[in-house]
C-alpha cells in the first residue's frame, strides 16, 4: 500500500509538473481579426443576361452568413446567404443597398456592413458615328472610339479593312498617327466589354484623310505688317476669317491700323501644295481690293504669311483660334504683357513693351510700359486703359489706353482667352503712334530673380545705319539665366550685311510684375516683360530694337536637333526695302535641308524657289546655314526635334547673313 501511494503521489506530481510547464510555454489563443466586408465595388450588370458576383469578408471566423440589411437590389437580383447576388435584371438603373455578414464565433457572432452600389447597363453599343472626323496629311491624327452599355473597361480590335496609312487603333479605342495619304478608307471595328464570356459589338466606319489644304480648317485670326509699294509708312492689319479645309475662306473680317477702315468683310481661298505652302487671296469687295498671299502651314506651329503685292509687301502671323465657347470681357481678366512695333508720325521706327491687369469689367490697372521712339526711351507708370467692347459674334474687340493725358484706340482679335492680337486704330500723330500688338497672359505676378533659371533663345530686329543709309538690323543671342541675378549673352547679329559675334556678361532684376532690366548688355538699357510663354523685349537704342525671348527646349544639341518637315517664314520686314520670305525646310537630322520657298520684295515675288542647304548644329544649339560654300543664315534650336515626324516638335530661328537682314522663324 505504501508503494501504491508512492507511485500514485509521483504520477501526481508529474502531471502537475507537466501542466505548469505547458502554461508557462504556451500562449494564450489571439483573438480573431475584426471581421471587415472586403467587397469595395461590384462589376455591373447588363440588362436581361445572367449575372452573378460574389461578396468578400476578411476577419472574423468563417463560415460567414450574408444578409440584405437595408435597400433593394435591383429588380431580378437576389442575394443568398453565401454571399451571391445572382438573376437576371430586368430594370435599368442604380441600385445602392447596404449588405451585413455574420461570421461563425462563439459566444457571440461578430456583425460588419457595407454599403453598395450596383449599376443595370444597357448592352452594348458602339456610340461612334461614321464618319470620324477627318485628319489631314502630315498632322497628328488622334481620335477616341466611344461605346456604352455592357460592363466597362472596354477593349477595341480593328476586324475588316485597314486604316488610312500612318494610323494605328489601340485597343483603348484611340486611334492616332500621323496620315500620310490623302485617302478615305471604311473598315470595322469591334468593342469587347469585361463580361465573362464577353459581350462584343461591331460598327462600319470610315476616315477621310484629306491633303494639305486640310491643315487650315477651323477659325483663325491673323496679324500683318507691311509697307506700301515699298515706302517707309507701315501699313498694318489684323482680322479673322474661316477656313473649311478644301479651300475656301469665309466670315472674314479686317481692319487697318492707323485711321484706315475697319470691320471690313471679305472672303478668299487658298491652295496648300505638297510642300504645305502655297497662295492664299483675300478679296475685300467692299474697297474693290485683292490681297494677294503665300503662306506656310506647319503641322502644329504657327503658320507665316507673306504679302506679295503690288501695292503692299510684308509678312504676316496667322493663329488658329483654340477658343470654343465665345469670349467674354470677363474671361479677359488676368495679368497682360505685350509687345508691338510700328512707326510714329515721322514713319520712324516705334517699339513698345508692356504690362496691365485687367478685371471682369474689361477696366486696366497697374498699367506700366516702356517705349522707344526712334532712340527716344520712356517708362511710363502712370498710364490706364481698358478693353471696352468684344462682339459676341465676330469677337472683334475694342480697347483704349490714356497715358500723358493722351487716349489712343485699339481693336483686337483674340485667338484665346490667353493670347490676341491688336492694333491701334487712330490716324497717326505726334501722340499716335501706329502699332501692332501681341498680347498674352501670364500666371503670376509675383516674379523673382530666381524664377528666372533656364536658358533661352532672343531675337531682336530693328533699323540702324550703315554707310550713312538706313539698313535692317537683326540679332539672334542665347541669353542664360542663373536665377541670382547674373545673365550671359552670345549673339550673332547682322547690320546691313555686316557680321558680328559678340559675348557679354550681365546683370539682371526681375519686378514682381515680370518686367525685367538687363544691365551690361551692350550701353543701352534692354528691358523685357515676361508673359505666358514669351517674354516681349525693348532695347533703348537708335535702332529701336525690339523682339521676343523664348526658353529654350533641349540640351547637348546636335544635327538630330533639326529633323523633320518645318514651315515658317520672315518674322519682320523692318524696311520696305527687305525682301521677306516663306519657307518649307525638309532636314534629314544629318546635315542637309532641302528648302522651297517664296520671296516678296522691291524686285517682286517669286514663288517655288529651292535651295540646298547643309548645317552643323553645335552643341549649344548655334548651326551655320550654308550652300554653294556660302553661310546664309544662323540659326538657332529653340526647340529640338525629338523625331522626324510631326509630333515630335521642333522650332528654329534663322538670321540671314544678307545686306537685307531678317530673321526666318521655321516650326514643325
Amino acid at each position: 500500500m505504501t508503494g501504491l501511494k508512492r507511485t500514485s503521489f509521483l504520477v501526481i506530481c508529474s502531471l502537475v509538473l507537466f501542466f505548469s510547464l505547458s502554461c508557462q510555454n504556451g500562449k494564450p489563443p489571439l483573438p480573431p481579426v475584426p471581421l471587415v466586408v472586403s467587397t469595395t465595388s461590384l462589376q455591373a450588370a447588363v440588362i436581361n443576361v445572367a449575372y452573378s458576383a460574389t461578396l468578400t469578408a476578411t476577419g472574423g471566423k468563417a463560415p460567414y452568413t450574408w444578409t440584405l440589411a437595408s435597400g433593394s437590389l435591383p429588380a431580378g437580383l437576389n442575394l443568398g446567404s453565401d454571399g451571391t447576388i445572382s438573376g437576371t435584371p430586368t430594370t435599368l438603373g442604380n441600385a445602392t443597398f447596404k449588405v451585413q455578414v455574420t461570421d461563425s464565433q462563439t459566444p457571440k457572432q461578430a456583425v460588419a456592413t457595407s454599403s453598395e452600389s450596383l449599376s443595370v447597363n444597357s448592352p452594348l453599343a458602339i456610340s461612334t458615328t461614321s464618319p470620324l472626323t477627318s485628319g489631314t496629311v502630315g498632322v497628328p491624327y488622334s481620335a477616341g472610339l466611344q461605346a456604352s452599355g455592357g460592363v466597362p473597361p472596354y477593349t477595341w480590335t480593328l476586324t475588316s479593312g485597314v486604316l488610312p496609312a500612318g494610323l494605328s487603333l489601340a485597343s483603348s479605342g484611340i486611334i492616332s498617327g500621323t496620315p500620310t495619304n490623302q485617302e478615305t478608307q471604311t473598315f470595322t471595328v469591334q468593342v469587347a466589354d469585361s463580361q465573362t464570356p464577353a459581350s462584343t459589338a461591331s460598327a462600319t466606319l470610315s476616315l477621310t484623310i484629306s491633303g494639305p489644304n486640310g491643315r487650315l480648317n477651323g477659325n483663325y485670326v491673323f496679324a500683318f505688317m507691311g509697307y506700301a509699294f515699298g515706302g517707309p509708312q507701315p501699313q498694318l492689319q489684323i482680322g479673322s476669317f474661316t477656313a473649311d479645309g478644301q479651300g475656301n475662306i469665309t466670315n472674314g473680317l479686317m481692319d487697318f491700323g492707323g485711321g484706315g477702315p475697319s470691320s471690313v468683310p471679305f472672303t478668299g481661298s487658298y491652295s496648300i501644295g505638297a510642300t504645305n505652302t502655297g497662295p492664299m487671296t483675300f478679296i475685300v469687295a467692299s474697297l474693290s481690293q485683292v490681297f494677294s498671299n503665300q503662306v506656310a502651314v506647319p503641322a502644329s506651329g504657327t503658320i507665316r504669311l507673306i504679302q506679295n503685292g503690288p501695292h503692299v509687301r510684308g509678312t504676316g502671323t496667322i493663329r488658329k483660334v483654340t477658343s470654343t465657347a465665345k469670349i467674354t470681357l470677363a474671361q479677359l481678366a488676368a495679368f497682360w504683357s505685350y509687345g508691338a512695333t510700328g512707326a510714329d508720325a515721322a514713319f520712324a521706327r516705334y517699339a513698345t513693351a508692356g504690362t496691365f491687369q485687367s478685371d471682369n469689367t474689361g477696366a486696366w490697372s497697374n498699367v506700366e510700359f516702356d517705349a522707344n521712339d526712334n532712340g527716344s526711351f520712356t517708362h511710363t507708370t502712370t498710364a490706364s486703359g481698358a478693353f471696352t467692347f468684344i462682339d459676341p459674334v465676330t469677337q472683334r474687340g475694342t480697347a483704349t489706353m490714356t497715358a500723358n493725358g493722351v487716349t489712343t484706340n485699339y481693336s483686337f482679335y483674340p485667338v484665346s482667352a490667353n493670347e490676341l492680337f491688336m492694333v491701334s486704330m487712330d490716324p497717326v500723330s505726334g501722340t499716335a503712334p501706329l502699332a501692332l500688338f501681341t498680347l498674352q497672359t501670364r500666371s503670376t505676378n509675383s516674379f523673382t530673380n530666381a524664377l528666372l533659371n533656364f536658358a533661352t533663345v532672343t531675337e531682336l530686329q530693328g533699323v540702324g545705319s550703315s554707310n550713312g543709309s538706313s539698313a535692317a538690323y537683326g540679332l539672334l543671342a542665347l541669353v542664360t539665366f542663373d536665377g541670382n541675378g547674373g545673365v550671359t549673352v552670345s549673339t550673332d547679329e547682322n547690320l546691313g550685311g555686316t557680321l558680328s559675334a559678340n559675348k557679354y556678361t550681365a546683370t539682371y532684376t526681375v519686378a514682381s510684375n515680370g518686367r525685367t532690366t538687363i544691365t551690361g548688355f551692350g550701353t543701352n538699357p534692354v528691358v523685357f516683360y515676361i508673359g505666358g510663354n514669351t517674354a516681349f523685349a525693348l532695347e533703348g537704342d537708335a535702332s529701336v530694337s525690339a523682339g521676343t525671348i523664348l526658353i529654350r527646349q533641349g540640351s547637348s544639341f546636335s544635327n538630330g536637333s533639326i529633323n523633320g518637315s518645318y514651315q515658317g517664314g520672315t518674322l519682320q520686314a523692318v524696311l520696305g526695302s527687305v525682301t521677306v520670305e516663306d519657307d518649307s525646310a525638309a532636314a534629314d537630322g544629318n546635315g542637309n535641308i532641302a528648302l522651297t520657298y517664296d520671296t516678296s520684295g522691291p524686285n517682286g515675288s517669286q514663288q517655288g524657289l529651292t535651295q540646298a542647304i547643309t548645317y552643323s548644329v553645335d552643341s549649344a544649339g548655334r548651326a551655320p546655314f550654308q550652300a554653294n560654300g556660302n553661310t546664309v543664315g544662323i540659326a538657332y534650336v529653340v526647340t529640338a526635334a525629338s523625331g522626324s515626324g510631326p509630333a515630335g516638335g521642333g522650332k528654329v530661328l534663322v538670321l540671314s547673313t544678307d545686306t537685307n537682314a531678317n530673321i526666318n522663324d521655321i516650326e514643325k
